[in-house]
């Protein structure tokens, strides 16, 4: 196992960071965002012609990295919807936005009015932007259904109205548009769409730690133990195909059993989702590398 301090010189190269204006980061605050681990990710990320990501989330690693293009899945439907919408429409989603990000919006009662209109029918660029304002607005940005597929995140009690990411809306439809294709689908399509000359990173619903859950609720299916085992399975065998395969988990007994055979790459990051700043501590993750080999030469 390999262990990395929180900063890493750049990699120059396929997967070199590039600078957008700090304007121009992620447009959400997701739960599991990959900022910290950018640094890492950055230099563990081999050369590739495409790279892609089957859990997208908050997209900090397609606006971090520099590949020549992109494939950008994600299982979670809103997200996928509202990221289209922004690509399609960026000044549409910004103008509709607009008049949510503000102090008249920044009280639960609107919260909870925007929360039950988007759970009944709203046009596509209409629930785009409602999306935007639960997330930013929403209890530390998390995307919570319940069973019967209605997003249920409580009001997050901000003390000021947060602000509108217009840039980063620009920025990200501007590159979207050059660079990448968004599919709304299961990681599982992503595995079948790779072909030799591309790179694939994971970042999972992570594994719980021994003294506490993790959130895996992003869709109301979840991400049960099942699945955690079959990314696995999945990485060995698109290694074995010649395509190299990261994965981001907490560093626990249970990941190591899952992806026995990759190269561990250990970093310490502050969890980010507990309620209080205070009881957000460091926690081990790891960088799960699968080394593409082409198993039929290695027999």
């Amino acid at each position: 196992m390999q262990k990395h301090p929180q900063l890493q010189a750049e990699q120059t190269g396929a997967s070199a960071s590039i600078n957008f204006p700090a304007s121009a980061g992620p447009i959400l605050k997701w739960p599991g965002g990959k900022m910290r681990l950018l640094p890492t990710l950055r230099k563990l990320l081999p050369a590739g012609n495409r790279l892609i990501e089957p859990f997208l989330g908050g997209a900090s690693v397609f606006l971090g990295t520099d590949f020549p293009s992109y494939l950008l899945l994600d299982a979670h439907v809103d997200l996928i919807g509202m990221y289209k919408q922004m690509v399609a429409r960026p000044e549409r989603i910004i103008e509709l936005a607009r008049p949510l990000f503000s102090k008249y919006a920044a009280n639960e009662a609107i919260y909870s009015d925007v929360r039950d209109a988007f759970n009944r029918a709203a046009p596509a660029d209409v629930r785009a932007a409602y999306f935007l304002y639960l997330n930013k607005f929403g209890f530390n940005g998390l995307s919570r259904y319940s069973a019967k597929g209605n997003f249920n995140v409580p009001w997050g009690r901000s003390a000021q109205a947060p602000t509108l990411p217009e840039e980063s809306i620009r920025a990200f439809s501007e590159r979207v548009r050059n660079k990448a294709v968004i599919v709304q689908g299961d990681f599982v399509d992503a595995f079948k769409l790779a072909v030799p000359g591309d790179v694939i990173y994971c970042d999972p619903p992570y594994v719980d730690l021994d003294d506490a859950p993790s959130f895996t609720k992003y869709t109301a299916e979840g991400f049960p133990r099942e699945r955690q085992q079959e990314l696995a399975d999945l990485a060995r065998i698109t290694a074995a195909r010649g395509i190299p395969v990261l994965i981001s988990n907490h560093l626990t007994m249970e990941t190591r059993e899952l992806y026995r055979g990759s190269e561990c790459h250990e970093v310490e990051v502050r969890r980010s989702v507990a309620a209080q700043a205070g009881s957000r501590k460091l926690v081990d993750e790891g960088i799960f590398v699968f080394e593409a080999y082409d198993e039929a030469v290695s027999r």
